[in-house]
């Protein structure tokens, strides 16, 4: 039995290929190791140590054509660790700060600035505060970088994204938010949410409650975070778009009436930026008896078109032009159906418009189309 014949690379050139390529990358690495080796000459070494091979830097892999078959620690590719702005936060004596690069997570007192602000700043007790920043200063570009180290104090405007938790604070007055309906709250507990983008998700539904809970223990119901009475029955909720607040200015006038004459003037008038939501099953009762109303009217314009053509029928008629006896009782009848079925019906049009008006454009009304708790832009 002949013996198995084994393919011979060396017999096509394949091998001498191979170790041809295997010759050029070692080239490769080694001027690569040099230069690496000029870069880390000014580092201090024992002579008697070998100098242990220097891990080349992504960069210098790929400038020099080598295969990457590893990523470097600090390349910062699939989840490593790569360049970050060298910021720290300012440290104050009562704080625990858990870091990493640019992300913070600090337990202290309520701190929204320097060391001298905020509750914690003026010695107050039971203030205790979470606060958890990524991105400090990331939007003051002269402080962002990587140049140099920077130490800063904590910045509700130029911090990326920020939940700040505290047990007493000045809540609106740290993030900037204007008073609104509910007006500037402070010396409360608070939570505070602020990204370039937030999203809260509720995959059964998500809620928005103002107000206290039913617990058990309290003898005038929940109080809040200090022991005070909560006096508002259903605090305000408020949906402000732009953070703006007061009046705008707008002018009044109907189109139809500007294009036919643009030198009549316009009223000016003065709207409310932040106003209460419209309860949709209120105003849509109120639409369907708008509609009634609108119904009676013009039942009462037809039957005055209905009298008034009969009227003008019978004093049409005349087969004796001498005898107008006819007339006078057409004329009468006529007064008699208008005062009946014309002015009394939109007498009490009237009347139920009004009512109409009461009820639900009124915040006494007991179908009143605004909501008393719930505001928006």
């Amino acid at each position: 039995m002949s013996p198995r014949k084994i393919f011979d690379g060396n017999r096509f050139g394949l091998n001498q290929r191979e170790s041809e390529e295997s010759n050029i990358v070692r080239d490769r690495e080694q001027s690569a190791n040099l230069r690496a080796q000029r870069t880390n000459q000014g580092t201090d070494s024992d002579p008697d140590t070998p100098s242990p091979r220097p891990r080349l830097r992504l960069f210098d892999r790929l400038q020099a054509g080598l295969p990457v078959r590893d990523l470097p620690s600090d390349s910062g590719l699939f989840q490593t660790d790569g360049l970050s702005p060298r910021i720290s936060l300012r440290p104050a004596p009562g704080q625990k700060v858990i870091s990493k690069k640019n992300a913070f997570i600090v337990f202290g007192k309520d701190r929204p600035s320097t060391l001298a602000s905020g509750y914690g700043g003026k010695g107050a007790l039971n203030c205790d505060t979470i606060d958890i920043v990524v991105g400090r200063m990331s939007s003051a570009q002269n402080v962002n970088t990587t140049a140099r180290s920077t130490i800063v104090n904590p910045n509700f405007g130029a911090d990326a994204a920020r939940i700040y938790i505290s047990q007493l604070t000045d809540v609106d007055n740290n993030f900037g938010i204007v008073d609104g309906i509910a007006g500037n709250i402070k010396s409360r507990s608070a939570i505070g949410i602020k990204a370039d983008a937030v999203r809260l998700v509720g995959r059964e539904g998500v809620k928005i409650v103002t107000g206290k809970a039913p617990f058990e223990g309290f003898q005038n119901g929940e109080t809040n975070s200090l022991g005070g009475t909560i006096k508002q029955i259903q605090p305000k909720i408020e949906l402000i778009a732009g953070n703006v607040e007061g009046t705008r200015e707008v002018f009044t006038k109907d189109f139809l009436t500007f294009m036919r004459n643009r030198s009549i003037p316009q009223k000016q008038q003065f709207i409310n930026v932040i106003q209460p939501v419209t309860r949709s099953q209120n105003l849509a009762d109120g639409l369907k008896e708008l509609v009634t109303l609108f119904e009676s009217l013009i039942q009462s314009v037809q039957n005055m078109a209905t009298i008034q053509a009969a009227a003008n029928a019978a004093l049409g008629l005349d087969l004796f032009p001498l005898n107008i006896a006819h007339k006078g009782v057409a004329g009468s009848a006529s007064a008699i159906q208008l005062v009946q079925m014309v002015i009394n019906s939109t007498y009490q049009t009237r009347i139920n418009a009004n009512m109409w008006a009461a009820n639900y454009c009124e915040p006494f009304g007991y179908k009143y189309i605004c909501s008393r708790s719930v505001y928006a832009t």
